[in-house]
C-alpha cells in the first residue's frame, strides 16, 4: 500500500539523484556540501522551531549565514557535512505539529520500506556505556538538551531538532534480563525527516554521548 510520506522523502531523492546525475543520492554522497544545499538551509530562518541566526543539531550548532558548524560541547568547530543531509530534508518538511505519541522506529509510517535504516547495535553500544558509566551518560543528555523524563528506570526526552522529538530508555538489569535501551520517536517526526535520517539518530546519539564520556 502507497504511503504519502513515504513517497514524498523518495521523490526528493530522487530529484537529486536526477540533479547531480547519480544513480543514487544517499548520505554518504560527496555533494553533500554548503555551496550545494546552504541556501535550502538558509531557508529554515523563523521556520520549524528554528531561529534567524543558528540551527542545532544535538549540540552541533550551525551558523545559518555561513555554514560554520561549531560543537557546543567542545567549543570547536566541525564539519557540516555528516548532519547536512539532515538539515536539507528538514528544510523540506511540511509542519504537521507534535504528534505526542511515542512509537518505535517500525511504527512509522512507511518504515516497511526502511526498517534496515535502524542499527541496533549502535543501541547496544549506547547501553554498555550506561551500565558502565551511568552518571556520565546522563550529564551527556543533560547537556545535549535531554529533559528527564518518567519512563523506565531512566529516561530522557531529546530534540534531534525542534520538531523531532525522540525518547531515550533505560532500564537496569535485573535477575532475569539484562540492562537495556530503547529509542523512541514521536510519531510525526516521519513528517520532518525521511527514515534513514530518522534512522541514523541511533549513531549521532551514541557517538555524542560516547564522545561526551570518553
Amino acid at each position: 500500500m502507497a504511503d504519502d510520506i513515504l513517497e514524498y522523502w523518495m521523490s526528493l531523492s530522487r530529484e537529486l539523484a536526477h540533479k547531480y546525475h547519480m544513480e543514487q543520492f544517499d548520505t554518504s554522497s560527496a555533494m553533500w556540501s554548503w555551496d550545494n544545499f546552504g541556501d535550502d538551509v538558509k531557508s529554515l530562518k523563523n521556520r520549524l522551531g528554528i531561529n534567524s541566526e543558528y540551527v542545532e543539531l544535538l549540540g552541533l550548532r550551525v551558523d545559518l549565514e555561513t555554514g560554520k558548524t561549531v560543537d557546543m560541547v567542545t567549543g570547536k568547530e566541525t564539519r557540516i557535512s555528516k548532519i547536512l543531509p539532515h538539515l536539507y530534508y528538514y528544510s523540506k518538511a511540511k509542519d504537521e505539529g507534535i504528534g505526542g505519541e511515542w512509537v518505535k522506529f517500525n511504527t512509522l509510517r512507511g518504515s516497511w520500506a526502511c526498517r534496515y535504516s535502524f542499527n541496533e547495535e549502535d543501541l547496544d553500544t549506547l547501553v554498555k556505556v550506561f551500565v558502565e558509566k551511568r552518571e556520565s551518560v546522563i550529564g551527556a543528555l543533560e547537556r545535549l538538551g535531554g529533559k528527564k523524563a518518567n519512563y523506565g528506570d531512566v529516561a530522557y526526552e531529546l530534540s534531534v531538532l525542534p520538531k523531532v522529538k525522540v525518547l531515550v530508555v533505560f532500564e537496569d538489569a535485573d535477575d532475569e534480563f539484562p540492562a537495556s535501551v530503547r529509542l523512541l520517536y514521536d510519531n510525526n517526526s516521519i513528517f520532518y525527516l525521511p527514515h534513514e535520517m530518522l534512522g541514523d539518530v541511533t549513531w549521532l546519539l551514541t557517538s555524542r554521548v560516547m564522545m561526551m564520556t570518553a
